[in-house]
């Protein structure tokens, strides 16, 4: 995650918790500048316990363990944090709550904001947090036209790679992919909309002005990303993973669709004309294609990246052909703006 994301993550995050740690401490213990200060000391705590422990920066991943473990163990180092926290800040600092100190009440409700929180954690894990927060304001429940950068990618040799490894193997092998080209593309701030197999289609809002090329960065991080891990996954699996990608942007109607099952849907030209391009990658031998479409909406594409013009290619349906570009990294520099 870059630095500036995390930054704001942390002082939004300080800034609610401050409000509930305000009203806590108020009604609960006549404090209401204790429980603003300890509110926001915990806000801002809070997500960089999740960015470097509990999305696997400084160790295993626990993400990949099985959901109610994972959000169990969250809960109870939420509660472990609160409770130090309140001791070491509230008790040294800025007096105790009471005479008593902190009191089962105290803990209680820490243990209730920890599972809330992290419940609604575990919702947006499941549905992507953009669709969570997009479900909760009904901003989509009526289809809305917007412009969206698109990239596709699709594993290279999967149906090899699953004889090989059969079916339950390749399923581990397929979670592992998708985690580590996902993480490349939330931390330059692209979307994840939907898993199809072994595809991933990631989107990025488009303004009318220029652009930033962050679907340019997150392809290439996620293929550094692989390239770096090469060595585990040979360990675990007996075979490296690589991908194709295909990079087009155009209007999209997003609405929601579905009754028992609710998701976020994106129809349109330009999603069938993305995998036309990705088809072409596989005619053409190529790894990452972009149209010249997109190209021309984003500003500033890394210099690491060579764009080198490919023969127009011909679109099912349609007498005009598309103007598309071969991408390629020509330089082993690290990518500006890309996350390690």
């Amino acid at each position: 995650m870059p630095n500036v994301v995390l930054t704001r993550i942390v002082l939004v995050s300080a800034f609610v918790s401050s409000i509930v740690g305000g009203v806590y401490g108020y009604f609960a213990h006549d404090t209401l500048g204790t429980g603003v200060a300890l509110g926001a000391v915990l806000g801002a705590t809070f997500p960089v316990l999740d960015v470097f422990v509990f999305q696997g920066r400084i160790g295993p991943d626990p993400r990949r363990l099985p959901f109610p473990v994972y959000i169990g163990l969250r809960s109870i180092a939420y509660v472990v944090v609160i409770v130090v926290i309140e001791e070491v800040v509230v008790g040294t600092f800025l007096g105790p709550w009471s005479s008593a100190g902190i009191t089962l009440v105290d803990i209680a409700f820490a243990l209730a904001v920890s599972v809330a929180a992290n419940l609604m954690f575990g919702m947006a894990q499941l549905l992507g947090p953009s669709v969570l927060l997009a479900f909760a304001v009904g901003r989509y429940h009526r289809p809305r036209r917007e412009e969206r950068a698109l990239l596709f990618i699709d594993l290279t040799a999967s149906t090899a790679t699953a004889e090989r490894l059969g079916e339950a193997r390749f399923l581990d092998f397929l979670s592992a992919f998708i985690a580590d080209v996902s993480q490349a593309v939330v931390e330059n701030r692209g979307e994840i909309h939907k898993y199809v197999g072994d595809e991933i289609i990631a989107t990025w809002r488009l303004h009318a002005d220029r652009n930033d090329a962050g679907i340019v960065r997150a392809c290439f991080a996620a293929r550094d990303r692989l390239a770096a891990r090469r060595d585990d996954y040979l360990r675990d699996f007996g075979v490296g993973a690589d991908f194709r990608a295909a990079l087009h942007g155009g209007p999209v109607i997003v609405g929601e669709i579905g009754t028992f099952k609710k998701e976020i849907a994106l129809i349109g030209d330009a999603m069938n004309t993305t995998a036309r391009i990705l088809d072409a990658c596989r005619d053409s031998g190529r790894n990452v294609l972009a149209s010249a479409a997109l190209l021309e909406r984003l500003a500033d594409l890394p210099a690491a990246i060579a764009v080198e013009p490919s023969a127009p290619i011909a679109l099912r349906g349609k007498s005009a052909s598309l103007q598309v570009s071969a991408l390629e990294r020509k330089t082993s520099a690290p990518l500006p703006g890309a996350c390690p």
